[in-house]
């Protein structure tokens, strides 16, 4: 792999980052009864199969010839269901920008760990210092605001967001080795669309979603929050590191946070600044010095 495939991995990976971190501005401006349940898994539910057939139209592949591996897809699968489902609900206890931050700052520790573990992935120095400028620039984010109310459940239920999104992205590595990265990403969602259809389909209400409002906002969120921004990262995961990639997708919290204070009206202080500016460090740890993960 040479440097232009690494830069153009990264690149991916922070565009499907900047993607994600819309999804908690958009559940906040979406309309009033839309429980946060249906949202997690109306994304699933149109975002997998999106994806699953832009990948069988324009990436000139079969999927009758397509043969994942059926434990790291139940696993992938899992994971994002696990994600979506805890994420939403954290967000709607703790705020846009406590739940994204607490989540996303969880994954990159443990999908580290994960992969090493699991896929003998090296943890080195550049992903220590990294991580370690980049949670602290999440930490900061997550204590600039005065008024943030922390929810002791949205808590625990933005840590299980977090624990998802790192098995998701382990699984999704295994599943998209040796294979099309978008048909591999594009399966997944599919089965994790597959567990929760029951349940949406039995247990939450739709209404909401029926109007022009509420199909604006899960249009959004399945077409370009989560099947081109999952296209981004399948093509990204490729060729980057878990480790890497959980660190470089700390991009999603710091989209969140500025679209906080664009739309959402939210006060950019000097400690979000400072925060930022540590995430922009971490990103610059990477990029700079990745001869070193060769």
């Amino acid at each position: 792999m040479d440097k232009h495939d690494r830069y153009k991995g990264f690149a991916l990976v922070i565009c499907a980052a900047v993607l994600f971190g819309t999804t908690g501005t958009s559940q906040a401006l979406a309309p009033a009864g839309i429980s946060s349940t249906t949202i997690g898994s109306l994304r699933l539910v149109i975002g997998g199969p999106a994806l699953l057939l832009t990948g069988l139209i324009f990436g000139n592949i079969r999927l009758s010839t397509f043969r994942p591996p059926v434990i790291p897809t139940l696993i992938a699968a899992s994971g994002i269901v696990t994600f979506q489902l805890c994420f939403f609900e954290a967000v709607a206890r703790t705020g846009v920008a406590l739940g994204t931050i607490v989540a996303i700052c969880m994954a990159p520790v443990i999908a580290g760990l994960l992969g090493a573990v699991f896929q003998k992935e090296r943890l080195t120095r550049i992903w220590l210092i990294a991580s370690l400028l980049a949670i602290s620039g999440c930490v900061l984010l997550s204590v600039a605001g005065s008024d943030v109310q922390v929810d002791t459940t949205g808590i625990f239920l933005a840590f299980g967001a977090g624990f998802g999104y790192a098995v998701s992205l382990v699984g999704s590595k295994a599943v998209v080795a040796g294979h099309s990265p978008i048909l591999g990403i594009g399966v997944i969602l599919c089965v994790g669309a597959v567990m929760v259809l029951p349940r949406l389909l039995l247990f939450e209400d739709l209404s909401p979603v029926m109007t022009g409002h509420g199909m604006t906002v899960v249009l959004y969120l399945g077409l370009v929050a989560t099947a081109a921004a999952y296209l981004f990262l399948a093509k990204g995961l490729s060729v980057v590191p878990v480790s890497m990639t959980a660190l470089l997708m700390l991009v999603e919290p710091l989209t969140g946070c500025v679209l906080g204070v664009v739309l959402l009206n939210e006060v950019f202080t000097l400690i979000t600044g400072i925060g930022a500016l540590l995430i922009f460090s971490g990103l610059l740890v990477i990029s700079t010095l990745q001869e070193a993960l060769k």
